[in-house]
This record gives structure tokens, C-alpha cells and sequence, in this order.
């Protein structure tokens, strides 16, 4: 399979909260990963593509979360093998529709700044 993304993702758990549209009740979840075109989210139930959500996540040291509309672009579900118990785990890519450039490049921002080497002072 071709790599068609055009932004580099950043591996990191943030704190999201998301809403099927028409709206429903808001669901808190975390971030797989995250980038200037979309994020990947662990979901509760499987999500079809196509699938719009409203999202508000929340950047660390920023008071305010980006609120954005996102679409379900693929969503997958597999299991996860502990050392005492099995659970199922669910992701979802989900593509930028709705956002305010603003904060689509603090996101990019971020995304950057955190996949820079740390500088020893």
C-alpha cells in the first residue's frame, strides 16, 4: 500500500472529545496520533467511513481546545494481548473538513516542535 499522507503524523495521546453529527452525546477519548491533515482517534464502536464528527482536542498548555469537523476516512478494530487479559481496541483516521487555519497551524506547530531533538541547556 502507497503512504499518500502529506503530513508528518506525531505519536501522542491527547485528550479528545468527539460527537457524531448530527450531533450526539460527546465521547471522551484520546489521540493515537496526530498531524496537520487529521488525527487517528481509539473510538468506542466502529465508525463507517464517511462519518462526520465534531471534535474538540485539547493541546498541552493551551487553555482553549480546537474544535474542528472531521470526517472518518478508514476505522479498524483489533485486539490487544496483556499479560492477564485480551481487549479490543478501535482506531479511526479522520481527516481535517471544518477547521480554522489558526488552529490548524498551531496543530502543525506542534506536531513539529515536538518531533525536534530536545536542546541539553
Amino acid at each position: 500500500m502507497q503512504e499518500r499522507r502529506r503530513f508528518v503524523r506525531l505519536d501522542t495521546r491527547l485528550v479528545v472529545s468527539y460527537a457524531i453529527v448530527p450531533p450526539t452525546a460527546a465521547q471522551e477519548s484520546v489521540t493515537k496520533d496526530i498531524g496537520g491533515g487529521g488525527v487517528c482517534l481509539f473510538v468506542n464502536e466502529p465508525l463507517k467511513p464517511g462519518t462526520r464528527l465534531q471534535i474538540d482536542l485539547t493541546l498541552p498548555g493551551r487553555e482553549r481546545p480546537i474544535r474542528f469537523l472531521g470526517e472518518v476516512v478508514w476505522c479498524e478494530s483489533y485486539e490487544v494481548i496483556g499479560a492477564t487479559q485480551r481487549a479490543r481496541s478501535i482506531e479511526a483516521g479522520v481527516k481535517f473538513l471544518q477547521i480554522n487555519p489558526a488552529d490548524q497551524q498551531t496543530i502543525m506547530q506542534h506536531v513539529i516542535l515536538s518531533l525536534q531533538p530536545h536542546q541539553a541547556a
